[in-house]
């Protein structure tokens, strides 16, 4: 079946802010090294507007990732969001290039992610073909693997309307 897969998620920015700031760890968790670099890019300091700003924002595309590949029990490690020379973010799931197209915006408080890819294709043709980077791949069609329970096994992607409780 071909098509578009997507997810979209929004991040009010304060909300993470304070769970980063009650609970110590959570940075390191749920970001990368990589991502928590990239976040102090251009001299932002840490716990600064700017830098919780760009945290909120990768947290939305892991959201989004997740949603877009029919997975919300992918790991937040497995999904990290780079910049590229260019200042445009790309997903990469496992470290290698996902396929798929990202965008990045926040405003107003609020962070907000898109992600967009084809189905069959990169990391859509995981999902696609039913197969659960979060390690369930073996356990038969039938089985349940734990929440979400409502996961399709006809190589649809179900869609999601869960938020992530920070």
């Amino acid at each position: 079946m071909n098509g578009l897969v997507t997810g979209c998620d929004l991040v009010d920015i304060a909300r993470l802010s304070a769970a980063i700031d009650r609970r110590p760890g959570l940075v390191e968790r749920v970001f990368t090294p990589r991502e928590r670099a990239d976040a102090l890019r251009g001299g932002a300091g840490a716990g600064t507007e700017v830098e919780r700003a760009r945290l909120a924002a990768r947290f939305a595309a892991k959201e989004a990732t997740r949603k877009a590949l029919g997975d919300l029990r992918l790991p937040f490690h497995a999904v990290e969001v780079r910049t590229a020379d260019s200042g445009a973010p790309e997903v990469y799931l496992h470290g290698a290039p996902a396929g798929l197209s990202c965008s990045l915006s926040h405003d107003a408080g609020v962070a907000m992610a898109i992600v967009v890819g084809v189905r069959g294709t990169g990391a859509a043709a995981l999902s696609a073909a039913g197969t659960r980077a979060g390690g369930d791949a073996d356990l038969p069609a039938d089985q349940p693997a734990g929440p979400p329970t409502d996961r399709p096994t006809d190589g649809r992607i179900a869609p999601t309307d869960t938020s992530t409780t920070l």
